[in-house]
């Protein structure tokens, strides 16, 4: 007897006054078949105004690119060609336009892409860091932009500044490094009041953290809380976090057996809220909380 293969679900974070709950929506034909399947990462990104979710096929090498709308929820607009395969994908924004970073596990490169009006990418840079890392994130602060690693084999943890050279392209300096405790994993990062902080999960010692990166560039981070994880993060599958429109942090938790809450963390990082719970279909390897001007929803994709 073989399973059925897994299919995209998408559900509805729905608020009302203080109170959450986390509800299935129908998933329009259209839309699943223009997402396919073999989804490996995704992200939001917004320009001119209008918000973005790009979902990147790994046995394509390319980055699907949706718009979102309140009707129709995201409506195809590009599937881009990555010149470089990559596990992790994140964007960030330079004058107020879109770029993008990528790293592959097996590569020793981080790739810098800059994303054009006409939806394809350019490389403005690619820096070698080593390969290994298990965590990849651009850290935006005031008026500088840095980029963070970590492999969860070694502990190695590595910081680089991002500069804007005179001519065309990028360049990355190293300005920070430390050697953190193994095993980390399931990163989720948060901004309160500019400052830049981030949920992160040892399920090999059974420990739960938030910590803040410190603002300077060569700096590190420190935790703010440290504490025993419960049941939910031990068996935690999938993390991923939206930030409200008043600045407020969310996390969502998929567990491997279908499990999935959604949490508000406390604006002094000693700890979340809990909101809403589900139960919903097993086998989700992204979560991909997006938002119209309708609503919030959640892609659990595979």
């Amino acid at each position: 007897m073989t399973s059925e293969p897994f299919k995209p679900q998408l559900l509805q974070l729905v608020q009302s006054e203080n109170d959450w709950s986390i509800v299935s929506a129908a998933l329009p034909a259209s839309l699943l078949e223009a997402l396919g399947q073999g989804i490996a990462t995704s992200a939001v990104l917004s320009r001119d105004s209008v918000d973005y979710s790009l979902f990147y096929v790994a046995a394509s090498k390319k980055l699907l690119m949706f718009s979102h709308d309140p009707q129709a929820l995201l409506t195809p607009v590009a599937a881009v060609s990555v010149p470089e395969a990559l596990d992790y994908l994140d964007v960030f924004y330079l004058g107020g336009a879109p770029y993008i970073a990528t790293y592959a596990k097996a590569s020793s490169y981080l790739n810098l892409y800059r994303l054009n009006v006409d939806n394809s990418l350019t490389p403005v840079h690619n820096q070698y860091v080593g390969s290994g890392f298990t965590m990849m994130h651009v850290l935006p602060y005031r008026d500088t932009t840095c980029v963070v690693l970590y492999n969860g084999t070694t502990g190695d943890c590595v910081k680089y500044q991002l500069a804007v050279p005179p001519y065309d392209g990028l360049s990355l300096t190293q300005v920070w490094s430390d050697i953190w405790a193994k095993t980390w994993g399931h990163f989720t990062f948060f901004e309160f009041g500019g400052e830049n902080f981030f949920l992160k999960i040892n399920q090999q010692h059974e420990k739960v953290n938030i910590d803040h990166f410190m603002d300077d560039p060569d700096e590190g981070s420190h935790p703010v809380l440290s504490k025993d994880a419960d049941n939910s993060l031990l068996s935690s599958s999938v993390l991923a976090g939206f930030q409200g429109p008043e600045g407020q942090a969310y996390f969502l938790n998929y567990q491997y057996n279908g499990s999935l809450s959604l949490n508000s963390i406390y604006p002094n990082c000693l700890g979340w809220w809990p909101l809403a719970s589900q139960t919903v279909s097993t086998g989700g390897t992204v979560l991909h909380p997006f938002t119209t001007a309708a609503a919030n929803y959640l892609l659990i994709l595979n």
